[in-house]
């Protein structure tokens, strides 16, 4: 492959990649098999794909602030919960061996896919709810549950970045069912961002950095996290869910099969 070929082949994969990390949380849909299949072995592509999807995450946050202008309560407590859980798993990247964490990924991208899948029927939001949502439900309970799983989606997304997004908007579609699709997608986007860009300076200390793949790759997720918001806002909430469960199905199948070979 020549090196003009190798270069707009990255940048393809990176604005894919970009778009359906904005609209869906599934990057690694795209950037994690195609590095595998480009030659990378598992911990290298999945630092590469972490690594150049951080460019994605801020485009997408710029395009999301429509969503966001609502929401930025509940955005405060998420941020400082995902950003010390993805210190926490990117260390753990490079402590424990990856193959005992890689095996559990795809069932915990399955399962995530098959929430998305079993259709909600949210309620209309009124200011009680809408209140209530920002802390993460009326109870007590409701909220330590809402809290730990956001922290352990952050722990996740440090230690292995594969399907982070899908597992994130998963779980805030189920915390906050009283609002749009758009909306839990912006904060997705956000809370990403933290992770990807904690993750970013743990491997950038920890390993070596493939520059030639992270370029290209860089450039086509700035383009696509930005279309990726735009194209949420004009498409059906339950078509995106629908999309993103099947995605994630996908992505776990294909995990699988990478794990058997």
């Amino acid at each position: 492959m020549s090196g003009v070929v190798f270069i707009l082949l990255l940048l393809g994969i990176g604005i894919l990649a970009g778009i359906i990390s904005a609209a869906a949380g599934l990057a690694s849909l795209v950037s994690y098999p195609s590095l595998l299949a480009l030659g990378l072995p598992p911990v290298m592509a999945n630092v590469t794909s972490a690594f150049s999807t951080i460019t994605s995450s801020y485009s997408s946050v710029f395009s999301s602030f429509r969503e966001l202008e609502h929401n930025r309560r509940q955005l405060w407590i998420i941020l400082p919960l995902v950003f010390a859980g993805s210190i926490i798993g990117a260390f753990l990247l490079f402590a424990v061996p990856s193959k005992w964490f890689a095996e559990l990924v795809p069932l915990c991208i399955a399962l995530a896919g098959i929430i998305l899948l079993f259709p909600h029927h949210p309620k209309q939001s009124t200011g009680t709810v809408a209140g209530n949502s920002k802390l993460f439900g009326k109870s007590r309970l409701g909220q330590f549950l809402s809290i730990t799983g956001i922290f352990i989606v952050g722990i996740y997304s440090g230690f292995f970045n594969a399907g982070a997004g899908v597992l994130m908007l998963t779980l805030l579609t189920v915390i906050n069912r009283q609002k749009s699709f758009a909306v839990n997608n912006a904060l997705k986007n956000v809370a990403m961002t933290v992770t990807n860009t904690t993750s970013w300076i743990v491997f950038a200390l920890e390993t070596t950095i493939y520059w030639n793949y992270v370029i290209p790759l860089m450039v086509g997720n700035v383009i696509g996290g930005y279309l990726g918001p735009i194209i949420v806002r004009h498409l059906p909430s339950r078509l995106m869910q629908i999309i993103v469960g099947i995605g994630s199905l996908i992505l776990a199948i294909s995990l699988v099969i990478r794990n058997l070979m």
